[in-house]
């Protein structure tokens, strides 16, 4: 008997943020969801063994600054519903942050994404801080619209989505996200972005029905951290500016792979990781394992 597949609902939020717990108890009521309230890490009070996580020399290099401790523990936060999803065997979560408003119709727009096959997609992102993503202009921005969903279209991007208040994801993309994050680098929605080296592809329901809540001022506050002195400054831009090149080249052996899986499997067995991680995105992680 096939077992039945099981669905959650997550909102982050800090214990001593109560104004925004009551405000998304309420939100969540009018929803018609049961949610559960998962106390998010505070970066007031990183301990010792959860900075051991985070990489300050790989953020220097991908991010080209050192990560806030407000970010660190909002990555940690995300990363604590992964592990109960493996735990627990949940097959896809709605993740929501504690500072959002939505349309009123965002349950049923929810359960029409989760009628598409679930190989379709593996996250699915419901907001967007770019706005060249929310509200895109031209055709980078916009994406390839593959399926429609009501009144909205699920777009596939090959840029960044940015914003992690908002989002469903599959177990499989949770497993990935916790392989990926033994070494913290930068901000949870930039890693999710990252699918040349996740295998997660970008996906946004557009319009997107969530929005950033403009009462409740960001806990996160300024992304990253300057670093202090000029010479690491530099060097950081320096190696920032190599990151891009070398991403850019592998964005590009992503996307070849994917589109041609013939050669993109020769590519996998050959070592090369962004066309392995276009396999896995196109076929799952047992595709990989039979090439």
């Amino acid at each position: 008997m096939q077992r039945q597949e099981r669905f959650e609902v997550f909102v982050i939020s800090l214990e001593r943020a109560a104004e925004r717990r009551e405000h998304m108890k309420r939100l969540l009521s009018d929803l018609g969801f049961t949610g559960t309230i998962i106390s998010a890490v505070d970066g007031k009070n990183l301990r010792p063994e959860q900075r051991m996580r985070y990489s300050s020399e790989r953020a220097r290099r991908i991010y080209g600054c050192e990560m806030s401790d407000n970010e660190i523990a909002c990555y940690l936060s995300h990363l604590s519903i992964y592990s109960k999803m493996l735990e627990q065997r949940i097959d896809t979560a709605l993740i929501l942050e504690d500072d959002i408003s939505c349309v009123a119709d965002l349950k049923p727009v929810v359960e029409e994404v989760m009628k598409l096959p679930r190989t379709s997609w593996q996250v699915m992102r419901l907001q967007s801080t770019k706005r060249s993503v929310s509200h895109p202009t031209n055709k980078r921005g916009a994406g390839e619209s593959v399926a429609q969903v009501g009144q909205r279209e699920i777009y596939r991007l090959r840029t960044s989505v940015l914003g992690g208040c908002a989002y469903l994801i599959r177990l499989g993309a949770a497993s990935s996200m916790l392989a990926r994050s033994e070494n913290m680098d930068m901000p949870i929605d930039q890693t999710l972005d990252r699918y040349w080296e996740n295998g997660i592809i970008p996906y946004v329901l557009r319009p997107t029905p969530v929005w950033h809540e403009d009462l409740f001022e960001s806990e996160i506050g300024t992304r990253g951290r300057a670093l202090q002195s000029m010479p690491a400054r530099k060097m950081a831009v320096g190696q920032r500016r190599v990151q891009r090149m070398v991403d850019s080249l592998n964005k590009r052996l992503f996307w070849f792979a994917f589109r041609v899986p013939s050669l993109g499997s020769l590519m996998a067995k050959a070592g090369i990781t962004s066309a392995r991680m276009a396999m896995i995105a196109l076929w799952g992680g047992q595709a990989i394992k039979e090439a």
